[in-house]
């Protein structure tokens, strides 16, 4: 379940090649992503549901300049996305690769942080399940969220679906007891046995972390809504957020 140091090290050589420049003109986000949507592709055993999520994360990352196209290159040839073949180590990637991208889309890490550093101490990390609480506890988790995805690790939850939950709460400023119902949840829905890889939709689903992120994405390149605005959007119908302050509790619901 867990991904191998071996697997992690022979990924460090990974080199950074230029992606070709194309005319200015047509240097949108998706025809300069597109050697990358290649290689998302090229894995067949990832679900489709997945393969889009990434894609649009690696769209928005670079959309809104923390990411290169050639950094998210690096990223997949780090995990070898293209010739993996187990479902968990599969699952355990891409979560990987979400998890350093939301943080890179969120502000949490910056474009000066190396995006590549990054996601190799997070797959180290993943490697073992001390590594794994270690990585959690560092980023604010409680002792009772520990011991819950501890438990969860022993129960066959894939370690990086778990940090990818637990960091977004965190990221989102859920409480304790928030995370806890969503890993609760998890337990809840495991996927059937031989379907490990519907383990990143499940994740999706009980975070809503894709419609976030696309809500995100879309306010933050838009950069035209005021404060104030966004109050409005938050509250009642009239603009008074304090009216109804329960309407925009969960950003990832929130109508587009």
């Amino acid at each position: 379940m867990f991904l191998t140091l071996a697997f992690v090290g022979a990924a460090q050589d990974v080199l950074i090649d230029p992606i070709d420049p194309l005319p200015v003109d047509v240097q949108t986000p998706s025809i300069v992503l597109q050697p990358v949507f290649d290689m998302i592709d090229a894995n067949l055993i990832a679900l489709p549901a997945d393969q889009e999520i990434l894609k649009t994360d690696f769209e928005n990352a670079v959309t809104l300049g923390v990411l290169t196209p050639e950094q998210a290159v690096a990223m997949l040839e780090l995990v070898q996305w293209t010739s993996l073949v187990d479902p968990e180590e599969l699952t355990n990637a891409a979560a990987a690769i979400e998890t350093i991208l939301a943080e890179l889309i969120s502000g949490a890490l910056t474009p000066e942080d190396d995006p590549i550093a990054e996601l190799t101490n997070l797959l180290n990390a993943l490697a073992t399940p001390a590594g794994t609480l270690t990585a959690i506890g560092k980023a604010g988790a409680s002792d009772e969220v520990l011991d819950q995805v501890s438990s969860l690790v022993a129960g066959g939850v894939p370690p990086g679906i778990l940090v990818q939950i637990t960091k977004k709460g965190l990221r989102d400023g859920l409480s304790m007891d928030e995370i806890l119902a969503q890993l609760d949840a998890l337990a809840a829905s495991i996927p059937e046995e031989g379907e490990p890889s519907a383990w990143g939709t499940l994740a999706h689903d009980i975070t809503g972390e894709g419609e976030y992120r696309d809500q995100e994405q879309n306010e933050n390149v838009s950069g035209n809504e005021e404060p104030e605005e966004e109050s409005n959007e938050h509250g009642a119908s009239n603009g008074n957020k304090d009216d109804n302050p329960g309407n925009g509790q969960d950003k990832g619901k929130k109508d587009k």
